[in-house]
């Protein structure tokens, strides 16, 4: 629910000296990296944060491929700046109207590949109106990324195994996909998922048919 453009905008500000379709390809090249990773478990021998771990040797490698190794070294400033730039994201239109009105009536939950100090940084972009109780990231012991069943096990946990007491929001058919095929009812903000396997609970475009969907 947060944008890709925001990512794009926050590595234009900070690599100044990249041209517009450099900055796009950097930040294709950084999603890409991040995306050939969903569905993978990681070793606790290798790390307890695999976001962090996945976006860190993947930046690494595509500073090195614009020889910004030496300007950008791992460690400074800018390389930081960088990494937190996945916590300063910003919400796709409607998303804080719909996320308030629903948080009146139900108990809202982030369920991301993100770890959880980057999943809590991306959240203050909201209003106190929008209340959102429970993180639920990859860090260990889940250490996996959706659609990995354990990902989707700790939403059923919340609720003592209850499936009646869970819906699941997508952002993409692959994510809703997973959960269904773990049990759990899922939808999904991609109106083109409705032809997916097992199909999901609902599938639109626009965020606000949510409100509708839920009886609000």
């Amino acid at each position: 629910m947060l944008t890709d453009s925001s990512i794009n905008q926050n590595i234009a500000s900070l690599l100044p000296s990249l041209s517009s379709s450099d900055v796009e390809k950097f930040t294709d090249d950084w999603l890409n990296a991040y995306g050939s990773f969903f569905g993978k478990s990681f070793p606790t021998s290798v790390t307890h944060q695999p976001f962090l771990w996945v976006i860190r040797s993947s930046l690494l490698k595509i500073l090195d491929s614009f020889d910004l190794s030496n300007m950008v070294p791992e460690g400074s400033a800018t390389f930081n700046a960088l990494m937190s730039a996945w916590g300063n994201l910003q919400p796709r239109v409607g998303v804080t109207e719909v996320l308030t009105k629903l948080s009146r009536k139900y108990q809202l939950g982030l369920l991301s590949n993100g770890d959880k100090g980057t999943l809590q940084a991306a959240l203050r972009v909201f209003p106190s109106s929008v209340n959102i109780s429970l993180i639920l990231s990859s860090d260990y012991p889940v250490n996996c990324f959706k659609p990995c069943p354990s990902m989707y096990a700790q939403a059923l946990a919340v609720v003592n195994g209850d499936r009646t007491q869970v819906l699941h929001v997508a952002g993409s058919a692959f994510d809703a996909q997973g959960a269904r095929t773990f049990g759990i009812f899922s939808g999904v903000l991609d109106s083109s998922a409705i032809h997916t396997n097992p199909q999901p609970c609902f599938a639109f475009d626009d965020i606000s048919k949510l409100l509708s969907f839920f009886d609000i």
